[in-house]
């Protein structure tokens, strides 16, 4: 049996999940431990800074590194942010050895709280953090130095995961469905959907025992939206409306919110067949949005974002199993939840919801344990895209090898 550690930083980019995984790569999966480790706040912001540069070169790192002083004073002035020492010495390239000492500590702290040496575990999974995503230009920017992670922890890295699905047609994403499987197959929940809620909102519906079989697509925003209005409205003071403590006191705008399915994201997004994915950066929203209350346009997003789960399911014209199981960060906005509850019972009135933790999932685990489980299934060149999950033509495996110099 293979003992897997397996590290996630998603889009709000608050902090890494580390988990410990013991799994054969199928059915035998077991949670062994888990630490999420915030980032502080001049490196998130730091963070977005480079997600920002990247963005507006489209996915060219020279050109970013390049311009990369002048875009993050850029970005910090937009959030009307003070420039400081920390922010002037940034390049491109520190930010990246910064995120990949980050991931390093928390394997650390990992491995210090289970009482483990790094000869134990046999792999690390290590998605990185996404900056741009781009799969129609064949074009998925994900930092993060592998190599130095394997040799400065002694521990062999997998990573790029995406690399492989993009270059082959694929999506690149998602690719947490084949966990989702292994999941509901070994606690016996097949038939389900799995609805995730990050800064991207994405599904995995599971009719059967056959992966192949799986069907999931990024069904719009989760959090990213609405973190995104926070953050420009606040001035980078917050990130995310935590609680749910603006949107409790708002009221939805339901002319904006029609609006947003045309100007939210991508004009045809809602309209493309599956499987699709998202970037964040792909998100808008028009300009009147703006002129709300923090408090009605938080209401505004957080029901769109559970609305487009909704209708983008809807879309897939398929028989939806009963068992509905929610996990991600979004769903603990309570807001957002009471704004799913409503429009699920309103189109899926015999739909039963629970939480990942409900079914004995571990909800703040779960993405970290994807890529544990997905570095194993690389050992094992088990395929962990599909036609049915990122739209390629045959299932594949994926993922970059990184064996620790002797």
């Amino acid at each position: 049996m293979t003992l897997s550690i397996g590290l996630m930083s998603g889009t709000s980019m608050d902090g890494i999940d580390a988990a410990l995984l013991e799994t054969d790569g199928l059915h035998h999966i077991v949670a062994k431990g888990h630490l999420h480790c915030p980032y502080k706040a001049d490196f998130q912001i730091a963070l977005k800074a480079a997600e920002y540069s990247v963005r507006k070169h489209k996915g060219d790192l020279q050109q970013a590194a390049l311009h990369f002083k002048a875009d993050v004073a850029e970005y910090l002035s937009a959030l009307q942010h003070p420039m400081n020492n920390y922010y002037t010495a940034l390049s491109l390239g520190s930010v990246i050895d910064e995120s990949t000492r980050t991931h390093i500590n928390a394997v650390q702290e990992l491995l210090q709280q289970q009482q483990l040496k790094a000869s134990n575990i046999n792999v690390i999974g290590y998605h990185g953090q996404t900056l741009y995503h781009q799969p129609q230009r064949q074009c998925s920017i994900i930092i993060g130095d592998g190599p130095v992670m394997a040799n400065t922890l002694d521990i062999p890295v997998v990573y790029q995961f995406r690399a492989n699905d993009i270059a082959k047609g694929g999506q690149g994403a998602p690719f947490a469905p084949i966990y989702h499987w292994a999941l509901a197959k070994r606690d016996g929940l097949i038939p389900c959907l799995v609805l995730n809620c990050g800064g991207i909102a994405n599904a995995t519906l599971i009719s059967n025992d056959d992966p192949v079989q799986l069907i999931a697509l990024d069904t719009g925003p989760g959090n990213g939206l609405i973190d995104a209005l926070v953050r420009q409205k606040t001035n980078g003071k917050e990130n995310r409306d935590q609680d749910g403590h603006y949107g409790l006191a708002g009221t939805v705008n339901t002319a904006l919110l029609q609006r947003l399915y045309t100007h939210g994201i991508q004009a045809s997004f809602f309209t493309k067949a599956g499987p699709k994915s998202l970037d964040s950066g792909d998100f808008k929203w028009p300009v009147e949005l703006e002129y709300l209350s923090l408090e009605d346009a938080c209401r505004t997003l957080e029901a769109f974002t559970a609305d487009s789960i909704i209708q983008s399911l809807l879309h897939l014209k398929r028989p939806l199993p009963n068992l509905w199981i929610v996990a991600g960060g979004g769903w603990h906005n309570p807001v957002l939840l009471q704004e799913f509850k409503i429009r699920l019972a309103e189109h899926c009135p015999e739909a039963v919801l629970k939480t990942a933790d409900d079914i004995g999932w571990n909800a703040d685990a779960l993405e970290a344990q994807i890529f544990a489980y997905l570095a194993v299934r690389h050992l094992q060149q088990l395929p962990f895209s599909f036609p049915g999950t990122t739209g390629v033509a045959k299932p594949l495996s994926g993922g970059v090898y990184c064996a620790p110099c002797p």
